[in-house]
């Protein structure tokens, strides 16, 4: 029987194994990141005078033969060009098969909230998942690590790894890793969870980033000078601009869209361009009643809505554009959650 191997192939480059996880844990624990709120190495008793580091809390999970252990995670600095944070997982692979396994055959998520292994958001494409984003990683956290180069890994064999993700908006709160694997991945996942709350860097605050968790930016809804509006159940927010007014909804049933948007013209001259838009077509056009406020209700000919209302305190023009996915019924509750100012 082959002896587990603990580097291989060209994963890692000339840098021990204890001198890396050393680095990353430095990293996590004392170098302006923080470990998982609640992880071990806190003790009872009155609190010190001087918050220590927090020790890192491993986790192992097994799915189709190969062990995957954390030995390091937490938050990183995207740079300069990004002023956005991002996280961070270095794990030990190791192959328990009596065939080569590449990194083809597992695939590694992470997204937003805790979750459970197999839960659709992971592969959804919607706002709570984290984007992969290797290659801005910082040099530091992968060092003797070739990021780009990702063999085979042999029987008995352990290589380590780093993934780096990035949320879409500012985000310090639980996150779930989900391990699956890529032949049977309905069946065969697992998954680690971690929390990033108070993890911001330096470097991230320095660049005129939220202050602390508690001021991070909205991850449901948007508050603008036109309406305010939080995500109704069965609907996720994808991205917003409070400056410009916009934001973008997943419906996660049908992975529809619904977008909301200001406008410069009135809602009549709005709606007399769509019709002249699908003139010849079969379109509708009518009013209904939302907080008081009174829309103009455009239906076009594939059944998708486009709603148009005047903000009384900004006289601006909220659009709001209802994908054909998406029927009226499923709408009704963002249109009762959406509150013009």
């Amino acid at each position: 029987m082959r002896m587990m191997k603990p580097m291989t192939k060209k994963l890692l480059l000339g840098i021990p194994t204890v001198t890396l996880s050393a680095v990353l844990a430095c990293t996590v624990a004392g170098c302006g990141g923080s470990a998982p709120s609640g992880s071990a190495g806190s003790s009872g008793g009155s609190a010190p005078v001087q918050e220590k580091p927090k020790a890192y809390d491993s986790q192992t999970v097994e799915v189709a033969g190969i062990t995957y252990e954390s030995v390091a995670h937490g938050t990183f600095y995207r740079g300069d060009a990004k002023l956005q944070d991002g996280f961070y997982l270095h794990i030990k692979i190791t192959n328990n098969n009596t065939k080569n396994r590449t990194f083809s055959s597992f695939n590694v998520h992470a997204a937003q909230g805790d979750l459970e292994a197999g839960d659709p958001l992971f592969t959804s494409g919607k706002a709570a998942v984290l984007d992969y984003v290797a290659s801005e990683a910082p040099d530091e956290l992968h060092e003797g690590i070739d990021l780009s180069e990702r063999s085979d890994i042999g029987p008995g064999e352990t290589v380590e790894y780093v993934y780096f993700w990035a949320p879409k908006t500012a985000y310090y709160g639980p996150i779930t890793v989900e391990f699956v694997d890529a032949y049977a991945p309905a069946k065969n996942h697992e998954a680690m969870h971690f929390d990033t709350t108070g993890c911001e860097t330096k470097e991230f605050k320095a660049a005129g980033g939220v202050a602390d968790s508690g001021d991070a930016a909205n991850m449901t809804g948007i508050d603008c000078a036109s309406y305010s509006i939080e995500a109704a159940d069965g609907y996720t927010l994808d991205s917003s601009n409070e400056e410009h007014e916009k934001a973008d909804f997943f419906h996660d049933e049908t992975g529809g869209r619904l977008h909301i948007s200001i406008f410069p013209r009135s809602p009549e001259e709005e709606v007399a361009s769509l019709e002249q838009v699908y003139e010849g077509k079969e379109t509708t056009t009518d009013q209904v009643e939302y907080n008081g406020i009174t829309w103009l209700r455009f239906t076009g000919p594939d059944n998708g809505h486009t709603l148009f209302a005047t903000a009384p305190a900004t006289g601006e023009t909220v659009r709001v554009s209802i994908g054909w996915k998406i029927d009226w019924d499923a709408a009704v509750p963002m249109m009762e959650a959406l509150k013009l100012k």
